[in-house]
């Protein structure tokens, strides 16, 4: 996994639930508190959240910087608005 530095990250959000509509749209709540180009750090456990993460950020316009599985398993994104 690549990692940025935790400067640049502005928010963090955590879950062990799997990534669904509840999630998505808490994490689009999240952003819409950020400015854009400021960036959100989302880990979960959900084994399948990579591929509705990237489509997520696509349907909405965000930027996925960064995806990776964390040295504890979890599947960590770093979301730019």
């Amino acid at each position: 996994m690549n990692t940025a530095s935790t400067d640049s990250v502005t928010d963090e959000f955590a879950s062990n639930l799997q990534v669904c509509f509840e999630i998505l749209l808490y994490l689009s709540s999240r952003l819409a508190r950020l400015k854009p180009g400021e960036t959100l750090a989302y880990t979960t456990s959900d084994p399948e959240a990579g591929d509705k993460i990237q489509s997520w950020c696509d349907e909405r316009g965000y930027t996925l910087l960064e995806s990776g599985t964390s040295e504890d398993g979890r599947q960590r994104f770093l979301i730019q608005k």
